[in-house]
């Protein structure tokens, strides 16, 4: 068998062209030019045997083959990035840098309270930490981009090479200015939210349709937003009232307020997900912080 031409620079460019869904988006994530992805692309096709992608008027998507080669390369490429990472610190713990993603939804005092607990245990390592989107913690996570992420425990949010911890849950409350009146649960209806965007908070989305579903409760969205900041801003504003994890209020605006609502049941989960296929000492003790719960990995 002759040897294999590919590598980690070809398996970073099928990863991107598989998470962007074509050529040109993968070109400008990237920052490398179109047709340097494209020739890289048809050399590992040629090298593999098989086409990895199949190409459409607009998009490209994966073969069969190639989904279980991106896979792979996710893996591959965590591992990769893991050595290197390795290379550079102490896994003693008394040096080191460890990068956590971590979603809007989980800014509460739970993580504050972990990385105390881990600076005491690990005094000399660096920790950088990243506001992400659930689904971009989960790819950064298979690339090995990011450590370990806190994001929603959801269904739909599931990689076979990640690991997920719950750590913390919280009820949800409704986001509202500071001096409006408490409103009738039945009036809510009818009544205007702005909520975080459905492509970017797609997890969330998902578990709120459910759990308004369940309530009785219709929330008629008028307006859609990218960011956290921009949402309490428009509800205070008094655009809407949007819905929210309940023990992020003390870190709320002063401007507005939460209010809790007994028919709105159940509850949002956060979890700590890792890789589990490049895992480390370092990362286990600073998991070994946020609880010790079961441990579950979702394939």
């Amino acid at each position: 068998m002759r040897q294999s031409r590919i590598g980690i620079r070809h398996l970073r460019c099928a990863i991107g062209v598989a998470d962007a869904g074509g050529f040109r988006a993968a070109a400008e994530m990237l920052g490398i030019a179109q047709p340097a992805i494209t020739k890289t692309i048809r050399d590992m096709e040629e090298d593999l045997g098989f086409e990895i992608f199949e190409r459409g008027p607009k998009a490209v998507s994966l073969t069969a083959p190639g989904r279980r080669f991106i896979e792979d390369a996710r893996q591959s490429l965590a591992q990769f990035e893991r050595t290197i990472r390795a290379a550079r610190r102490n896994e003693t713990g008394s040096h080191g840098h460890v990068i956590i993603g971590y979603s809007a939804l989980a800014s509460s005092g739970h993580i504050s309270d972990g990385l105390r607990g881990f600076e005491a245990l690990c005094p000399g390592v660096q920790i950088e930490m990243h506001v992400l989107s659930t689904d971009t913690m989960m790819r950064q996570l298979a690339g090995g981009e990011i450590d370990a992420g806190f994001l929603l425990s959801h269904e739909t949010v599931a990689h076979p090479a990640i690991s997920q911890q719950p750590v913390w849950s919280s009820p949800i409350g409704l986001v509202l200015p500071r001096d409006a009146p408490d409103p009738d649960f039945e009036t809510l209806s009818g009544a205007p939210f702005v909520m975080g965007l459905r492509e970017n908070w797609r997890a969330y989305r998902l578990l709120l349709d459910r759990l308004c579903a369940e309530a009785g409760l219709v929330p008629q969205v008028t307006e859609e937003v990218w960011d956290v900041q921009v949402l309490f801003q428009r509800v205070a504003e008094g655009r809407g009232y949007t819905l929210y994890p309940m023990d992020a209020a003390p870190a709320l605006p002063a401007s507005l307020r939460m209010l809790a609502l007994s028919r709105l049941r159940g509850s949002l989960t956060i979890s700590m997900a890792w890789n589990h296929v490049a895992d480390t000492a370092l990362l286990r003790s600073f998991r070994a912080q946020f609880g010790r719960e079961e441990t579950t990995h979702i394939a």
